[in-house]
C-alpha cells in the first residue's frame, strides 16, 4: 500500500529479533528500521546507541500452539515435560519470543525443566531459528507443540492452547526504531508514521491477528500540529523544536505566550466545539500551578526544569538594588509581568503578598506606577530601552541573550524558596498525534537539549536533581 501511494521501494528482511540486531550492529548504515518482536531487544539497541527513535509497532502474547484437534490433549505446559511429547521452541539467544517467555514463566521452573529436558533427551526437545520454523515444525508433524506468538499460531492455521502462566502476562509490543546511521531518517519516519497509523499499518496489524496498538496516531502525510508554551521556554525549545519538524517531516506550530492568556484560550476553546480542532497536541507550562490548571485535558505532565526570578537592573546597579523589598522604593520605576496573564506575574504577585510588601509596591502615590507585560523577555526589552530601573524576571530572561549579561544587565539573586517556577511538558488526551508529540517530549530529554536548557539560564530536573 504504501510503496503504491508514496513510490518509495521497501525491501523487507525478516528473520529473529536478534539476529537482525546483529546485523545492525555490523552493518548500520544499510539499515532504516529495525522491527523487533518484543521490548527487550529494541532496549539494547537503544543503550548501544543503534537506533534513535523508536515507535511502538503492534501487540502480541505468547501462547502453547499444538498440531491442529490437539491429538495429543496437550492441556498445561507441564504436559509438556512428557517423555511422548515432541516440543520444538525458538532459539532463546535469538528470538523475542523465546525471552517472552522466559520472562512469562519466571519463578516458575518451567523454563529450566524444559531446557533440562533438551539436554537430556534432545530427540524430544530442539531449539529452531525463529518463531516460524517452530511453527511450521508443529504444522508438518515434526514436532507435537510449541511456544509461539499468538499471531503466529493463528498464521500457521495452529490451535492455541490457553495457559494461566501466558493468559496472566502482559502483552509484548513490537517496536519499530529507526536506526541511528540511516541517511534517510524522514524518509524512515514518514514510513514509521504509515506503518504505526491506526487508519494505515495498524488495519494490517489487525487483519493478520496482532493487536494494534491503543491511541495510535491517525495517519497524515505531513500533519500540522500545535504546542502552547509558556514565553519564558522559547529560547530552551525553539530551534529544537524546528529541527525535531524538519527531521520527522511534520509542521509543528508554536504559540508562545503567558500561560495565563495560553489557559484562557484553552478553555475558551473546550467550550466551543466548533474550536476544539484547535486545542493544542502539547503544553509546556512555565509553572506546574498552570499545568494543574488545565490537566484534566492532558496526560499526565512530565517536570523538565526550573527557572529561578530575579531581580534585574542596568548595568552597574546605579539605584544599589539589594533585594525584593526595594520594589517598593517609591523613586524607582518598576517592571512586573501581568498577575492574571503570565505565571511569573502570578507567582511575583504570590510572593508579594507572602512577604507583606504587595500593598507597598502598589501604593498608588508612588512616583512612577508599576509597569506590566505578559512576558519576561518584554520587560527586559524595556529595561534595555532606558524605560525602567528595576525588574523581576526569570533569570533565562536575562541568560538566553548572552549580550544582556555582558554589556547592559546585572542580576541580583533573591534567594528566595518561593522565587522559583518548575516547567512540566504534556501531551493533550485529545490529540490525534500523541506517540508524535511523546517523541518531542523525548528530544527535549535528550542530552543534547539539557545542556541547550542549561547554558539558557534553567536549571535540569528531569533526572531528579537540578543542575
Amino acid at each position: 500500500m504504501y510503496q503504491k501511494k508514496y513510490g518509495v521501494n521497501v525491501r523487507i528482511e525478516p528473520d529473529s529479533s536478534g539476529s537482525l540486531l546483529s546485523r545492525v550492529r555490523v552493518a548500520p548504515d544499510r539499515v532504516d528500521l529495525y522491527l523487533s518482536g518484543e521490548e527487550s531487544f529494541m532496549a539494547e539497541a537503544r543503550r548501544q546507541g543503534l537506533v534513535a527513535e523508536v515507535l511502538p509497532f503492534a501487540r502480541q502474547h505468547v501462547v502453547l500452539a499444538v498440531q491442529p484437534g490437539n491429538p495429543k490433549t496437550i492441556s498445561t505446559l507441564k504436559d509438556l515435560l512428557h517423555d511422548d511429547i515432541r516440543v520444538v521452541l525458538p532459539n532463546p539467544e535469538l528470538t523475542a519470543t523465546a525471552k517472552a517467555a522466559q520472562r512469562s514463566l519466571a519463578n516458575t521452573g518451567l523454563w529450566e525443566s524444559l531446557v533440562d529436558r533438551h539436554h537430556a533427551s534432545s530427540s524430544r526437545l530442539s531449539f529452531v531459528g525463529n518463531v516460524n520454523e517452530a511453527a511450521q515444525a508443529v504444522k508438518i508433524g515434526a514436532a507435537d507443540a510449541t511456544l509461539v506468538w499468538d499471531a503466529t499460531a493463528h498464521t500457521f492455521r495452529l490451535d492455541v492452547v490457553e495457559v494461566p502462566e501466558f493468559q496472566a502476562h502482559t502483552r509484548e509490543q513490537g517496536m519499530l526504531g529507526i536506526v541511528a546511521a540511516t541517511k534517510n531518517p524522514t524518509a524512515a519516519l514518514h514510513l514509521a508514521r504509515y506503518l504505526t497509523a491506526r487508519d494505515r499499518g495498524q488495519l494490517a496489524v489487525e487483519k493478520n491477528y496482532f493487536q494494534s496498538i491503543e491511541d495510535a496516531d491517525v495517519w497524515e502525510d505531513r500533519p500540522s500540529l500545535l504546542l502552547m508554551a509558556g514565553a519564558m521556554l522559547k529560547p530552551g525549545i525553539d530551534d529544537l523544536v524546528k529541527s525535531f519538524s524538519e527531521r520527522e517531516g511534520v509542521t509543528i506550530n508554536t504559540d508562545y505566550n503567558g500561560c495565563g492568556i495560553l489557559i484562557a484560550q484553552m478553555r475558551a476553546m473546550k467550550g466551543q466545539p466548533s474550536a476544539a480542532s484547535h486545542f493544542p497536541d502539547a503544553y509546556f507550562s512555565c509553572d506546574v500551578s498552570f499545568m494543574t490548571q488545565v490537566q484534566q485535558w492532558f496526560e499526565a505532565s512530565k517536570v523538565i526544569s526550573r527557572n529561578d526570578m530575579v531581580l534585574v537592573v542596568p548595568k552597574g546597579n546605579a539605584a544599589g538594588v539589594k533585594s525584593i523589598a526595594d520594589l517598593a522604593r517609591p523613586e524607582l520605576r518598576v517592571g512586573l509581568a501581568h498577575p492574571v496573564n503570565s505565571a511569573l506575574g502570578a507567582l511575583t504577585d504570590d510572593l508579594l503578598k507572602k512577604l507583606k510588601l504587595h500593598d507597598k509596591v502598589y501604593d498608588t502615590t508612588r512616583k512612577h506606577p508599576v509597569v506590566h507585560s505578559d512576558a519576561g523577555h518584554a520587560l527586559v526589552n524595556q529595561m534595555r530601552a532606558g524605560a525602567l530601573d528595576l525588574i523581576v524576571v526569570y533569570r533565562s530572561n536575562v541568560l538566553s541573550n548572552p549580550e544582556n549579561a555582558e554589556k547592559y544587565l546585572d542580576v541580583v539573586d533573591m534567594n528566595l524558596p518561593e522565587a522559583i517556577a518548575i516547567q512540566p511538558y504534556a501531551v493533550a488526551k485529545d490529540s490525534q498525534h500523541k506517540y508524535l508529540m511523546r517523541r518531542l517530549l523525548e528530544a527535549i530529554l535528550s542530552p543534547s537539549s539539557k545542556e541547550h536548557f542549561i547554558k539558557s539560564g534553567f536549571q535540569w530536573v528531569a533526572e531528579g536533581k537540578p543542575q
